[in-house]
């Protein structure tokens, strides 16, 4: 039995769910039946969802990057599976998904080699972790350009079917481009320059009521701000005024 899990936090309405549904288009090209989609959110920790993962031969488990690591949910089900009866992990087919809001690859890199150090731990047959940025935008984009990636998820869907695993081409391809060129970092400050690049986010600040406060810095307490005030004064550092 194969068995598709959504860690995003946005749970049914996340990029995540629909990266899923790609999948299965392409298993029923393959000629697989349609596996059942699991969403995590809001609850990681019921024993349903513990349940499904320890029922079924294979999984494939998809899940945005947050802060160059895993959803808290994701790390917490995975930590819940550390737990479990080992015997019923060993030798579990098991494959990854994440998808970034970054374009570049290297920001998923580190993530990726987790994922298949956690396999070797935990005794899972490791079918190939896929690695996409540039995802949050699809939610703006194109249909052309939406269907290039679609097909390649489609195409992903096809290949674990049909031979039982990702590619290392299709797992290269996705992940490029690693970081960008010279060519690319000019147009990246371009689009900053002329405002583009930010609209998006602008726009879902305005939407929250948060524009206005988009340089907050939250973490830095009054604790913090006593610290630093302590070590400017101790220093000699402190700006005049």
């Amino acid at each position: 039995m194969r068995l598709l899990l959504n860690g995003s936090p946005r749970g049914k309405g996340g990029n995540s769910r629909t990266i899923l549904t790609w999948i299965v288009q392409g298993l029923e090209q393959a000629g697989s039946t349609s596996p059942p989609i699991v969403d995590l959110a809001p609850d990681p920790m019921r024993v349903e969802h513990l349940q499904a993962f320890l029922d079924a031969d294979e999984v494939v488990f998809a899940f945005p990057l947050y802060t160059d690591s895993m959803p808290g949910l994701v790390k917490a089900f995975l930590e819940s599976l550390a737990l479990a009866d080992k015997a019923r992990l060993q030798g579990k087919r098991v494959a990854f998904i994440i998808q970034s809001g970054f374009p570049e690859g290297i920001h998923t890199e580190a993530l990726g080699m987790y994922l298949a150090r956690l396999c070797e731990r935990l005794g899972f047959i490791n079918l190939g972790t896929l690695r996409k940025g540039g995802m949050e935008g699809i939610r703006t984009m194109p249909p052309k350009s939406l269907a290039k990636i679609q097909d390649q998820f489609v195409q992903a869907g096809v290949e674990l079917g049909a031979k039982g695993n990702f590619s290392q081409e299709l797992i290269r391809t996705m992940a490029e481009p690693r970081t960008f060129g010279w060519t690319g970092r000019m147009v990246v400050k371009l689009l900053v320059r002329i405002g583009l690049i930010n609209r998006y986010w602008d726009q879902k600040l305005k939407e929250h009521g948060a524009y206005e406060r988009r340089f907050d810095r939250p973490y830095q307490t009054i604790a913090h701000k006593r610290l630093s005030d302590a070590f400017l004064d101790k220093s000699g550092l402190r700006a005049p005024g």
